[in-house]
């Protein structure tokens, strides 16, 4: 073997080396941002689910006793604040109308990216503690009080559109990586009231120091309007479960 081969060799193995290492630093950086990403979509396990309550708890009764199951509706509709000022701060992430307990649940996240904004949107001098109750969340109901004439539907005329704002009755609250939760329980809606038909139901969102509901809200989503398909669902088995346990 020549002197040369001889000395190339130690670079070849310190060349193979680095370039293993960085393989390594780029797999493992990828693996790491990929188990983040997947961890922070997993809703934590106390909002994970509806939050039964007492009426939640007669409605289900009710249907058993009827030999039927419980269900409740979904709708396709965007989940995600979209507009300029509030792009991707909130999102129902999870909505349910149970019908059967005029009732509706609402899932209700942001990110912690959405508590910086929150700073830099009302030029607070620190940011707030992610566990504190920073929102103020509730349901604002259109009804039609001209339901023969769907012209008028389009809510710019208070004598053809009634708005009534329903507060949340309950609330459970969880965190995880990236993401801060909270459950909403919302009762006394009724979906299928028919002199008065329900045409849409939207979620406001308002800052605690900056809560007046004569100006605009800090974001909005519509999380159901009369025109939009329902898509039924039943209680999984650990939902019902806590229902039975409830009483």
């Amino acid at each position: 073997m020549s002197e040369r081969t001889r000395e190339s060799l130690p670079i070849r193995i310190i060349k193979m080396t680095v370039k293993i290492i960085g393989l390594v630093l780029v797999f493992g950086t990828t693996l790491f941002f990929l188990w983040r990403a997947f961890i922070s979509t997993i809703v934590p396990k106390e909002v994970d689910g509806l939050a039964p309550n007492a009426n939640l708890y007669a409605a289900w009764k009710a249907a058993e006793k009827e030999g039927e199951e419980l269900t409740y509706f979904m709708q396709d509709q965007n989940k995600t604040t979209t507009a300029e000022h509030n792009y991707s701060y909130f999102t129902a992430h999870e909505v349910a109308f149970l019908e059967d307990a005029n009732q509706i649940q609402v899932l209700f996240r942001y990110n912690n990216a959405t508590i910086r904004s929150l700073v830099k949107d009302y030029e607070l001098p620190e940011i707030p503690d992610r566990t504190t109750d920073l929102y103020d969340v509730t349901l604002y109901v259109a009804y039609d009080l001209t339901p023969d004439d769907v012209t008028d539907n389009d809510g710019n005329d208070p004598d053809s559109v009634r708005f009534v704002r329903y507060y949340p009755t309950a609330t459970q609250s969880a965190t995880s990586l990236m993401y801060n939760y909270r459950r909403l329980t919302f009762d006394g809606i009724d979906m299928n009231v028919t002199d008065n038909p329900v045409l849409a139901v939207y979620v406001d969102v308002y800052y605690v120091e900056d809560i007046d509901y004569e100006k605009d809200s800090y974001g909005t989503l519509c999380i159901y309007d009369y025109a939009t398909k329902k898509e039924y669902c039943t209680l999984t088995k650990d939902e019902a479960e806590a229902l039975r346990n409830f009483q």
